[in-house]
């Protein structure tokens, strides 16, 4: 199952640190040291995806209703930023045709793989 930081300020403190993560050159994740992502991070970020609140599985979902609840405008927007200056997610979202500004929760789940939910 899917969960989700419960604290919208964790997840964008683990944007943050995603941001740094990601930043730096690929390189094959069994070759290099926990990379310090975030203490609170599930385990290395293996993929990320993007996904509309009606692609996602209902516990997704409900997770990310509630993150949306939760999430004041300028938190939003900061994770936005975040968002847009990690060439990574900004890739992610570059490919299925959208942008930062569209992205309303992200979640975490088992296979530590971050999916950015935009709006439909």
């Amino acid at each position: 199952m899917y969960k989700l930081m419960s604290a919208t300020f964790a997840t964008i403190v683990l944007a943050s640190g995603i941001a740094t993560g990601l930043a730096q050159p690929a390189t094959n994740p069994a070759d290099t040291p926990n990379d310090g992502v975030i203490e609170r991070a599930p385990g290395k970020i293996r993929a990320v995806t993007v996904s509309t609140l009606d692609e996602l599985s209902i516990p997704q979902r409900i997770a990310a209703n509630q993150q949306i609840a939760e999430t004041g405008p300028s938190e939003l927007q900061h994770l936005r930023q975040v968002i847009a200056d990690t060439p990574r997610l900004q890739a992610a979202l570059e490919d299925y045709g959208s942008t930062p500004s569209s992205v309303i929760a992200m979640t975490f789940d088992d296979t530590d793989e971050v999916t950015l939910v935009i709006a439909s």
